[in-house]
C-alpha cells in the first residue's frame, strides 16, 4: 500500500478551509441565491462570509446555514423504487435494520457470479453515472476490469458540489449502507482491494454515518482482510477541506493522493491509470446506489425504466422555492412541466421566470420550453443540463443577468486556476456582467466579448468546470438577449 502523502502548504491553500474555521456559515449557493427574498438578511450574511460557502445541503430550507435544521420531503414517483426505496419512510438506522429491508442481498447475489458477469449486468442496465457526465457505468467498469495490474481501487465520489442538489447528502446520511454495498459490487467485479470514500466538508452528518456504516459492516464481516461476507476490500473515508473543482474525478484522485487537487488531462483514462497510477473506477454516491438493486434484480428490469437513452429512475431535488420542495425519485421521460407543477406545486411567490436544472453552471430553462421530457440529451438540446438533478426555481424577483453574474462569479471563484480559458475566462466574464449589473443591462459590444470569452472556454477548457461555464454563457444570452442586451 503507497505511504500516506505528506500534505505541503502549496498543496493546502488550494482549498478554502484548509485552515479556516467559520462557527455558523451560511450558505452562498446558486439555489439559496434564489431563494433569497424568503431571508433577506441570512442572504446578506452569505454574502459578506469570506470565504464563502456555497452549498450546506440544505436547499430544500434556502437560504440556509449551519444553524438550518429539519430535513426534505422524500417520495417516490417511479414504477419501481430502487435509489429511495429504504428513505422513503426515514433514515435507516443501524445494520441490522438495513439487513431487514433487504439490504447486502445485491452484493450476495454479486459475490456468486463471475465477475465479468456483474460487469455485463450492470451494462446491461444502461445505467449511467449521476454525478454529470452520464458516461455507461457498465463500461467504465469493464475497462477498469480488463486492466492488468497490481492493484485497482473504487472512489466513492462524495463531493456533490452542485448547488441545489443534496440527493447525495441524504443517502450518505440516512443510508450509508445501500452506498457502501454498491462501492463492495464495484471494487468484487474489477478486482479492486481498496474503496476510498471522499465526502465533502459541508456534510458532517454524511461523515459520521459513513464512518459507523463502515465499522458496523467491518465488525459484521462485509469489510476488510478477514471479511466473510464480502469482499476482500478495505474502505477509508476522506474528508474536503472546500473546493468544487475537487468534484472532478481526477482532481479527486490527486487531492486523495496529497497532490495540489487540480484536474489532469484525459487520456490516460483514471481506469487505465488513476490513483496511485493504477486502475481506478470513480462513481458518484447516486450512482453506486443503484447497483445493488440492478444486480438483485437485473440489468433488464432496470432497462425497462425510463426512455430514449436515459433508462432507469433519477432523483431530483427540487430547492425552496418550489411549494413543494423536496426528493423525488423520478423515471426518466417525465415532463418538467409535470416536475414543476405536479410534483414541485409551482413556485412560493411571484411566477416562473426560469428554471435552472442540473446547475450551478447551467442554462436556463424557460417556461415555454416545460414540456421537455428529462432526459440527457433531450435537456442538451435545449442548452440545458441535467446534471446532478438539481432543479431550482427562480421567480420574476430575478433578471437573468442577475442570475448569470451569479453564476459566473462563483465559477470564477472555484476555478482551480490551472488552464488559461477557464482562469482567465471566467474572470474578466465576472468583470463584464458586474459593470452591465450596474447599468442594468449588456451592450452589444459586452454580449460579443462574453460570446467569444464562452465560445473559447467551452473549446479549450481542461475540465468540465470552464466548459459547462461557457454553455451556461451561450445559453443564458441565446435565450435572455432580448432582456439582457440593450443598444
Amino acid at each position: 500500500m503507497p505511504a500516506k502523502a505528506i500534505l505541503r502548504p502549496e498543496v493546502d491553500s488550494f482549498y478554502s478551509f484548509y485552515k479556516v474555521a467559520v462557527g455558523e456559515e451560511h450558505c452562498r449557493g446558486l439555489a439559496c441565491y434564489a431563494a433569497r427574498s424568503l431571508n433577506p438578511e441570512a442572504w446578506r450574511r452569505a454574502v459578506a462570509q469570506q470565504p464563502p460557502t456555497y452549498c450546506l445541503g440544505k436547499c430544500y430550507a434556502g437560504p440556509s446555514s449551519t444553524l438550518t435544521g429539519g430535513a426534505p420531503h422524500v417520495e417516490v414517483r417511479s414504477r419501481k423504487a430502487i435509489v429511495l426505496r429504504h428513505v422513503v419512510d426515514g433514515p435507516v438506522k443501524s445494520l441490522q435494520q438495513y439487513l431487514q429491508l433487504g439490504g447486502m442481498r445485491g452484493l450476495g447475489r454479486a459475490l456468486s457470479m463471475p465477475q465479468a458477469e456483474v460487469v455485463e449486468e450492470v451494462k446491461r442496465s444502461q445505467l449511467r453515472g449521476r454525478g454529470g457526465a452520464y458516461f455507461p457505468t457498465g463500461l467504465k467498469w469493464e475497462s477498469a476490469m480488463r486492466q492488468a495490474a497490481p492493484a485497482k481501487y473504487v472512489v466513492v465520489n462524495g463531493d456533490e458540489g452542485d448547488a441545489g442538489a443534496y440527493v447525495d447528502r441524504f443517502l450518505m446520511e440516512w443510508d450509508p449502507y445501500l452506498v457502501i454495498e454498491g462501492a463492495l459490487i464495484a471494487a468484487y467485479a474489477i478486482d479492486a482491494g481498496k474503496v476510498y470514500f471522499y465526502i465533502r466538508r459541508e456534510y458532517p452528518g454524511a461523515v459520521a454515518a459513513v464512518k459507523r456504516a463502515v465499522q458496523e459492516l467491518r465488525e459484521a464481516g462485509y469489510i476488510g482482510s478477514k471479511a466473510s461476507r464480502g469482499p476482500n476490500v478495505e474502505l477509508e473515508v476522506h474528508v474536503g477541506k472546500g473546493s468544487y473543482v475537487v468534484g472532478e474525478e481526477t482532481a479527486m484522485i490527486n487531492a486523495i493522493m496529497g497532490r495540489r487537487p487540480e484536474p489532469t488531462p484525459r487520456p490516460p483514462y483514471p481506469t487505465e491509470r488513476g490513483l496511485f497510477g493504477m486502475p481506478t473506477v470513480v462513481n458518484n454516491v447516486e450512482t453506486l446506489s443503484s447497483v445493488p438493486w440492478i444486480i438483485e434484480n437485473g440489468g433488464d428490469a432496470y432497462a425497462e425504466l425510463g426512455f430514449s437513452r436515459s433508462r432507469g429512475t433519477k432523483v431530483l431535488s427540487l430547492s425552496s422555492t418550489f411549494s413543494r420542495p423536496g426528493l423525488y425519485e423520478v423515471e426518466f421521460g417525465v415532463s418538467l412541466r409535470e416536475v414543476v407543477y405536479d410534483m414541485g406545486g409551482g413556485v412560493r411567490f411571484g411566477k416562473l421566470k426560469f428554471l435552472v436544472v442540473g446547475g450551478p453552471l447551467a442554462g436556463p430553462v424557460l417556461p415555454s420550453e416545460l414540456d421537455v421530457k428529462l432526459g440527457v440529451e433531450e435537456l442538451r438540446a435545449i442548452g440545458a443540463s441535467l446534471g446532478h438533478g438539481n432543479v431550482i426555481a427562480f421567480s420574476d424577483d430575478t433578471s437573468m443577468l442577475e442570475a448569470l453574474h451569479e453564476i459566473v462569479h462563483f465559477a470564477s471563484f472555484e476555478s482551480c486556476g490551472k488552464c488559461f480559458p477557464c482562469r482567465l475566462g471566467t474572470a474578466r466574464a465576472d468583470e463584464i456582467l458586474e459593470e452591465a449589473l450596474s447599468r442594468g443591462y449588456l451592450t452589444p459590444a459586452e454580449a460579443d466579448e462574453l460570446k467569444s470569452i464562452a465560445t473559447a472556454m467551452r473549446a479549450a477548457s481542461l475540465c468540465g468546470h470552464g466548459q459547462a461555464t461557457g454553455d451556461a454563457i451561450l445559453s443564458f444570452l441565446a435565450k435572455g438577449a432580448d432582456e439582457m442586451v440593450r443598444g
